[in-house]
């Protein structure tokens, strides 16, 4: 079985895509909320508010894209393999039918060696 010769990511490196992502949006969530939330320029601005802004967005942005990298991810080849009960089902499959497909052709022959002694031999090479 050959190893994988990819080397593992380091956690910052898997991480840091998300976390840049999620800073991003949560960034605009807070400053337009920060805005919004003012009703104009002869009130002071709503900072609390951007902040709750911030904070919701991250965690949202932040859990909805790990599941989604998690989701796309793929299992490693060498799960799929194994011996005992881990076998894969596909091989086990394939043994079977062609054991099946062995048995049907021996069961054929056979039946058509039993068959060939009620019948007569003549114009056959064994005869002549």
């Amino acid at each position: 079985m050959a190893e994988d010769k990819k080397e593992r990511r380091s956690l910052i490196e898997s991480v840091k895509a998300p976390l840049i992502f999620s800073a991003a949006l949560a960034f605009v969530a807070g400053f337009v909320t920060l805005i919004s939330a003012s009703g104009g320029t002869d009130n002071p601005a709503r900072v609390d508010l951007a902040l709750i802004a911030f904070g919701v967005v991250f965690i949202v942005a932040l859990l909805v894209v790990s599941m989604l990298q998690l989701a796309s991810r793929d299992n490693p080849e060498h799960l799929s393999q194994g011996a005992g009960v881990n076998r894969k089902s596909e091989d086990l499959y394939r043994r079977q039918v062609a054991e099946r497909r062995a048995e049907a052709a021996r069961k054929k022959a056979q039946e058509a060696r039993e068959a060939e002694g009620d019948e007569p031999r003549y114009g056959r090479a064994e005869d002549a």
